[in-house]
């Protein structure tokens, strides 16, 4: 993988991840919608998953194209804390400032909104707040991914050196190794969980954590991997299409079935994973479906993510009240997302321009005084 070869796939499965997450959340604010489109809007969910196996295969690519660079992990932390951080602290702020105002408007007094206690701000300021019941969703809306995102950068590292040694041996035995990793490793967290008394329900605060969504994950290195290795390119597109349908037809079941020896939704990161992984395969195989507005959506889906509850959640509750007894449920559906999807590209835009940009530039700088630094104490070295 070349690093200006790597952005029109992997940009386009962030626009697709992006659009996804916006329908889901889109129709939770439609009311009525039919139970079949309920199910297909609920898979949106799982748009944030292919966002964690692309970052996964992004940053595996970056640590690899950076194997030379002293103090690598170092660097690496701090580009990834000032790629994520200023938006998310934006985000901390607007949101606890809009649904305060919102709060005193309809009460008619000032006060906070509800869940902004002090612990819950420096949990979500830290990003700790993934390992943190009461702060993991509550402060910015779908916060939970990126505390969990945050979590898995500060694991990175060692996975990547993990699975740059299995991936010595053969790709035969590399996928025997982490078949095994697996089963371990579900074998162990149901024992965990059961040991505990507690369940991995859909949503529930042991689906989003870290130690339930890490499988998902590993998937990314190991696409990676097979990728760097001319594995993926020996597997017909025809199979990529039925392994892609595959596992996304078992994640649905999962999604639907509660009558299981275990808890269902452990697997379901997963699975999903698995899917996400073929139709990796698929959009690097045929660059034509990268389309130019689908990369330029995922180019700023970060910001799209922060931001698009203001459209898909608040601005669809006083549409509904303006258009709810009009039109079908699914015509509303399909009105709201193009507006969710409108505003939400356009705010995105500014917000890579006066946020986004300006973070990671901090981040450069930092690195850049470092290796000034460094040049300055050999300088002076007799």
């Amino acid at each position: 993988m070349q690093a200006n070869e790597k952005l029109d796939y992997v940009d386009s499965l962030r626009g697709i991840a992006i659009l996804m997450v916006m329908l889901v959340h889109t129709a939770q604010s439609v009311p009525e919608l039919p139970r079949w489109v309920l199910t297909i809007t609920k898979y949106g969910q799982l748009g944030v998953q292919l966002f964690f196996v692309v970052s996964a295969i992004t940053l595996s690519a970056s640590m690899d194209w950076r194997s030379d660079e002293e103090d690598r992990t170092k660097r690496y932390l701090i580009r990834r804390f000032f790629r994520i951080a200023p938006l998310y602290y934006f985000g901390i702020i607007w949101y606890f400032l809009y649904r305060s105002v919102q709060i005193s408007l309809n009460t008619g007094s000032l006060q906070a909104a509800g869940g902004y206690t002090v612990i819950n701000m420096l949990a979500n300021f830290s990003f700790v707040h993934g390992f943190y019941p009461p702060a993991h969703n509550s402060i910015v809306p779908g916060g939970w991914s990126i505390g969990t995102e945050m979590a898995f950068y500060l694991c990175f590292p060692a996975l990547f050196l993990m699975f740059k040694r299995m991936n010595e041996r053969s790709t035969i035995q590399f996928l025997i190794l982490f078949a095994l990793m697996m089963g371990c490793y579900y074998f162990f967290e149901n024992g965990y969980v059961t040991w505990m008394g507690i369940h991995v329900e859909r949503n529930n605060f042991m689906y989003y954590n870290l130690f339930n969504q890490l499988p998902v994950f590993t998937l990314g290195i190991l696409a990676y991997f097979l990728d760097k290795n001319h594995g993926f390119t020996k597997i017909p597109i025809i199979v990529n299409l039925l392994f892609l349908c595959l596992f996304a037809w078992l994640t649905l079941i999962l999604w639907q079935s509660n009558p299981f020896p275990v808890d269902a939704f452990m697997f379901v990161p997963f699975t999903a994973g698995l899917a996400f992984v073929f139709l990796y395969n698929i959009f690097k195989r045929f660059r034509i479906l990268s389309f130019s507005i689908l990369r330029r959506i995922g180019q700023v889906s970060y910001s799209m993510y922060i931001l698009h509850f203001m459209f898909a959640w608040y601005g669809a509750q006083y549409l509904n009240a303006w258009l709810g007894g009009f039109g079908r449920p699914i015509i509303l559906l399909g009105i709201y997302y193009v507006l969710t999807l409108v505003f939400s590209f356009a705010l995105a835009m500014v917000s890579e321009k006066l946020i986004e940009k300006p973070g990671i530039e901090i981040g450069r700088r930092l690195i850049q005084e470092m290796e000034n630094a460094q040049l300055s104490q050999s300088s002076v070295v007799p």
